[in-house]
């Protein structure tokens, strides 16, 4: 699951994101019912904000995407980060990713 960096205070366009385990066969994980949410941290400070995007659960033949729209504290400033993406499903069990590194350049 790598992430496409973004572009400080560009909310128009997010990301699709395919979510597979840390595998040899990167099996997916199926994302039918769950509900995304994400931690973001700064590498720089070590400060960690939950997401204020919105995330959509894709419901492709994959049944393993989704869509990532920034919020605006998502992409408030720039740096390098790392995104922790948890799915939680309607029986309360939770799925979590590992921290995957993530940028936001600044626009000019």
């Amino acid at each position: 699951m790598a992430l496409n960096k973004a572009v400080k205070g560009a909310r128009r366009t997010g990301q699709r994101i395919t979510w597979t385990r840390d595998d040899r066969a990167k099996t997916p994980v199926d994302l039918t019912g769950a509900t995304i949410t994400a931690r973001i941290k700064n590498v720089e400070t070590g400060q960690v904000i939950a997401s204020d995007g919105t995330f959509t659960v894709l419901t492709t033949a994959k049944m393993n995407e989704f869509t990532w729209a920034y919020g605006e504290s998502d992409v408030g400033s720039v740096g390098r980060f790392e995104v922790q993406f948890t799915a939680t499903y309607t029986d309360q069990k939770r799925e979590t990713t590992y921290p995957e590194p993530w940028e936001v350049v600044d626009a000019f």
